[in-house]
């Protein structure tokens, strides 16, 4: 009896340890979204209130604009310098994919949340696209 608990003991490890590696495993494949990334400039007016507001602002878009998954918004580890502009804050929003991405640029929910941005940033950015495979 005592060892039929051992072996069932081991087992139910071994199935927990197993189950576990599996899911690690899937955590580290390569993801096949997009992913579209902007560098851009905070004006020197800017206030705290109005980061925030754009902050929640671009929230708001994940639900209400189809195929975007996640959005981070933020001040830059360390400013991003391309000859005469330094950049100071970022933008990051995942799209399912390229046609979900692409659909962003022209969908009616981005007027009124470009216009929050607008208040709190110089006009230019730097932006690009990393397609995942």
């Amino acid at each position: 009896m005592r060892n039929l608990l051992g072996k069932a003991w081991l087992l139910v490890v071994g199935l927990v340890f197993a189950s576990g590696w599996v899911a690690g495993q899937q955590r580290a494949t390569t993801e096949r979204t997009v992913v579209h990334a902007v560098a851009w400039t905070a004006k020197q007016d800017a206030t705290p209130g109005g980061l925030e507001e754009f902050k929640q602002a671009t929230e708001s878009l994940v639900g209400s604009m189809p195929g975007l998954r996640r959005v981070w918004v933020g001040k830059l580890r360390q400013p991003l310098i391309i000859g005469d502009l330094k950049r100071n804050y970022g933008l990051i929003l995942e799209f399912d994919d390229l046609a979900t991405r692409e659909a962003y640029s022209s969908h009616p929910n981005r007027v009124p949340w470009a216009a929050v941005w607008e208040k709190v940033r110089l006009p230019g950015s730097t932006n690009f696209d990393v397609i995942g495979e």
